[in-house]
C-alpha cells in the first residue's frame, strides 16, 4: 500500500510540472468569410512566439484547445508554428501555446516527402491525394510534369506503393492497379501534368527537362515543403536556372508552387505557362475573372475508376491569359527574373470521397481562391 501511494504522489507532481511557469500565448483565430473553411492552417512567426516567449525552445512547445485538456497536432518548421483547425462561417476560435517541461509526444504525420532510388523521383503525399516529379534518371522519358496518385484512403501510401512496385516476382505490387487504396492511373508524359510550368515564348512552352537537385526542407506532420533546381532551361541559346518550391498541407487538394528563376539579364520579364495535360472525354472550366482552371472527367477508360479533376490557381490580378496547345490548357502570367511567382495546383479525385461531380471541383478551386482573399485573422495574447 505505502508503495503505491508513493507512486501516485510521484504521478501528480509530474502532472502538475508539466508546462512551465513561464508565460503562455493565447491565440485568437476568426474565419472572416460567410463560407466554412476545413483543415484551415493557422501559422504563427517565431519572431511573434519569441517576444511572449523568449526561451522559446521548439522541442518543448505544444498547442491545446482553449481549455488547455487536448492537444493539437503542430508542427514546428523553424521559422513558424503550425496548427490546424476546422471553421464555420465567421467564426471565432481560440487556442493555447505553452512551453511544457517534457519534449512533446510524437505524432502521426498526415504528410511525407522523399526522393525514391533507383527512380529518383520526388514524391510527397498528404491524407488525401499524392504527387511526384521525375528526376535524372528518366530524363529520356519524362520532362517537369507533375504527376498524380489518387487516393482512397487516408493513410500515406507512397513509401508503401514504390516498395510494392519495385518488388520481384510474385511479391509484386503494381501501383498503377488500385488494390483498394488508389492508384497511379495518370499519364504525364512529356506535358506539364496536373499543373506542372514551364516558359511561355514565341508562341510554344519550353521546359526544362527533369529536376537536377532537390531539398526537403520539412515533411510532417501537418506540411510537406521541398525544392527542386532546374539547371535545363535553354530558351533560343538563353540559358536559366529555375528553384520551384512546392509545399502540401495536410487536409487539402492543392500545392503551393513558388518559382524563381535566375537569369543573366536581372531585369528580364518571363512569361510563366501553368499547364493541364488534356485527357479524353472531360470538361475544361474557367473560374471568375480567370483566377483559377479547371478540367474534370473520367479517370481513364475504367468507368470503375470515377472521375478526377485537375486544377491550377493563380491570385488575381496576375494571369495574363489562357491559352491551349495540342497537348495541355495553359494559363500564363508575367514574373520577373529574381522574383518569386506563386501559384496552386493540384487535384481531386471522386473515389476519395472528397468529390462528386465537377460542381464540387470547381466550388472547392473557387472556395480556395476565397480563402487567399480573405485569410485568418490571427492575434495573439499574453497570458
Amino acid at each position: 500500500m505505502k508503495k503505491l501511494v508513493t507512486t501516485s504522489l510521484v504521478l501528480v507532481l509530474l502532472s502538475a510540472t508539466v508546462f512551465c511557469r513561464e508565460k503562455s500565448i493565447l491565440v485568437k483565430a476568426t474565419n472572416p468569410s460567410n463560407t466554412a473553411r476545413r483543415a484551415e492552417m493557422i501559422s504563427i512567426r517565431r519572431g511573434a512566439l519569441q517576444k511572449i516567449l523568449p526561451s522559446l525552445d521548439p522541442a518543448h512547445l505544444v498547442v491545446l484547445d482553449e481549455s488547455g485538456a487536448r492537444e493539437l497536432v503542430s508542427q514546428f518548421t523553424g521559422d513558424e508554428l503550425l496548427f490546424q483547425s476546422d471553421f464555420t462561417p465567421g467564426e471565432t476560435k481560440s487556442f493555447l501555446i505553452k512551453a511544457a517541461s517534457f519534449p512533446a509526444k510524437a505524432q502521426t504525420s498526415l504528410v511525407d516527402g522523399r526522393v525514391v532510388e533507383p527512380r529518383q523521383d520526388y514524391a510527397w503525399e498528404n491524407d488525401r491525394i499524392a504527387f511526384r516529379m521525375y528526376g535524372p534518371a528518366l530524363a529520356a522519358e519524362a520532362n517537369n510534369g507533375v504527376d498524380v496518385w489518387t487516393k482512397r484512403v487516408r493513410s500515406l501510401i507512397v513509401a508503401k506503393w514504390y516498395k510494392g512496385d519495385q518488388d520481384t516476382g510474385k511479391a509484386k505490387v503494381s501501383y498503377h492497379t488500385d488494390h483498394g487504396e488508389g492508384a497511379d492511373f495518370f499519364s504525364v508524359g512529356k506535358s506539364l501534368g496536373a499543373g506542372g510550368s514551364g516558359l511561355w515564348y514565341n508562341g510554344r512552352v519550353y521546359q526544362p527537362g527533369v529536376f537536377t537537385a532537390y531539398r526537403t526542407l520539412c515533411s510532417g506532420p501537418l506540411r510537406v515543403a521541398f525544392e527542386l533546381t532546374y539547371n535545363g532551361w535553354n530558351i533560343e541559346g538563353k540559358k536559366l536556372t529555375e528553384v520551384k518550391r512546392i509545399s502540401l498541407n495536410a487536409g487539402q487538394n492543392l500545392n503551393r508552387i513558388d518559382v524563381t528563376f535566375t537569369s543573366p539579364l536581372p531585369a528580364d520579364t518571363l512569361v510563366v505557362a501553368c499547364g493541364l495535360v488534356k485527357r479524353k472525354n472531360t470538361v475544361y472550366h474557367t473560374g471568375p475573372e480567370k483566377g483559377w482552371v479547371s478540367l474534370w472527367g473520367e479517370t481513364n477508360d475504367d468507368p470503375a475508376n470515377g472521375a478526377l479533376g485537375t486544377g491550377i490557381l493563380i491570385p488575381n490580378p496576375m494571369v495574363e491569359s489562357l491559352r491551349e496547345d495540342t497537348v495541355q490548357y495553359l494559363v500564363t502570367a508575367r514574373t520577373k527574373a529574381g522574383e518569386t511567382f506563386t501559384y496552386y495546383a493540384g487535384a481531386g479525385w471522386t473515389r476519395s470521397g472528397d468529390f462528386s461531380s465537377s460542381e464540387d471541383w470547381d466550388n472547392y478551386l473557387g472556395e480556395f481562391a476565397r480563402r487567399l482573399q480573405a485569410p485568418l485573422e490571427v492575434s495573439l495574447i499574453t497570458r
